[in-house]
């Protein structure tokens, strides 16, 4: 989803490729909180790679939210547990096959600190520019309900508003769960007369693994499939997925009385009544790369529109998409692997 495509458009005459000025800046910040899935680390790595192509004239600058952590009381609130976590993320990028030429990672806390002259000045002229309301409205960034927020977890959205200007970013490419706040700092652009809006360009989130899941879950570690899962991990959980080939099927899983997801009504972008988490890793995993190919039983697909046609048709079983599947998830997380045992 592009926020603003005329913006974009023009960014990309003005800095992109081809041009003579400097380049142009994307963003994304993440919180050291543990596991990585691959959400995070595959298809991540994938979208980097896309936008910092050689010749596209980019910088993808990696916030490392140590601080953010802390404020939303990850990893029991220990900093260096924290510190530790973004560390061991990094490598699980690299390890992916993220292009890092065009990628720089900052710390928080580093960052801030360093340049308090700057930071602090901006985030108190936002947080002076909106009322209270408005941002409770953005605290799905950390998957919180209003009512659940801690003092802390309110200065959160408006420090995540401030980094788009304090790290000089052109566009924020972050997950559609991350829309509302990056929309505060296009008003805030408009609030404090800054001609050159943000433009946000957000990315799917993959759906969780089990019926009625809207997104993945580190708290729910069969919810997804994780960077350091096991070749049996993988093919325990695909084998067990929810796998619906029609959309009563689909409907009919949602389970009644379930907690309020914090966000889960912005997580669709493309209007899917199916919600088949196989079909979704399928569709923007394993055919994201250009080129791509998927072999369910004995047909090699080259397009997703195929595959998903053909197992809505019965042409193809559950089991055939899900050992297809599998296979491909396994080629790909096999350089983590081996990353963190040799």
């Amino acid at each position: 989803e592009c926020i603003a495509p005329p913006e974009l458009k023009t960014l990309l005459t003005m800095k992109g490729r081809g041009s003579e000025t400097p380049g142009f800046n994307l963003y994304d910040g993440f919180e050291p909180s543990g596991r990585m899935h691959i959400a995070q680390g595959v298809f991540k790595a994938m979208n980097v790679n896309k936008c910092t192509f050689p010749g596209t004239n980019s910088t993808f600058v990696f916030w490392v939210a140590d601080w953010f952590a802390l404020m939303n009381d990850k990893m029991g609130g220990d900093l260096d547990k924290i510190k530790t976590v973004g560390h061991y993320l990094i490598e699980v990028w690299k390890a992916a096959g993220m292009d890092l030429s065009n990628v720089v990672f900052k710390w928080a806390s580093e960052e801030i600190t360093n340049q308090a002259d700057k930071y602090w000045p901006t985030m108190l002229d936002v947080a002076r520019r909106f009322n209270v309301t408005r941002i409770k409205k953005c605290c799905q960034i950390m998957g919180r309900l209003e009512g659940s927020l801690t003092a802390a977890q309110i200065l959160y959205p408006l420090m995540q508003c401030t980094d788009v200007f304090f790290l000089h970013a052109n566009i924020c490419q972050l997950g559609v769960d991350q829309r509302k706040v990056n929309m505060l700092a296009r008003e805030y652009c408009d609030a404090a007369g800054i001609k050159h809006k943000p433009i946000i360009l957000s990315h799917h989130m993959l759906y969780g693994l089990k019926a009625g899941q809207e997104k993945m879950s580190k708290s729910d570690p069969d919810s997804a499939v994780f960077m350091e899962d096991s070749e049996e991990d993988v093919h325990r959980k695909i084998m067990n997925a929810y796998c619906p080939s029609a959309a009563d099927e689909a409907a009919a899983a949602k389970k009644e009385g379930e907690d309020e997801d914090a966000g889960k009504e912005s997580m669709n972008l493309s209007g899917d009544t199916l919600k088949n988490p196989c079909l979704d890793y399928i569709q923007n995993i394993i055919f994201s790369p250009p080129d791509a190919t998927f072999t369910a039983g004995d047909t090699t697909f080259t397009d997703f529109v195929s595959v998903k046609e053909s197992f809505l048709s019965g042409k193809i079983t559950e089991e055939q998409l899900k050992v297809g599947l599998i296979k491909e998830l396994n080629q790909l997380l096999a350089p983590v692997r081996d990353h963190f045992t040799t």
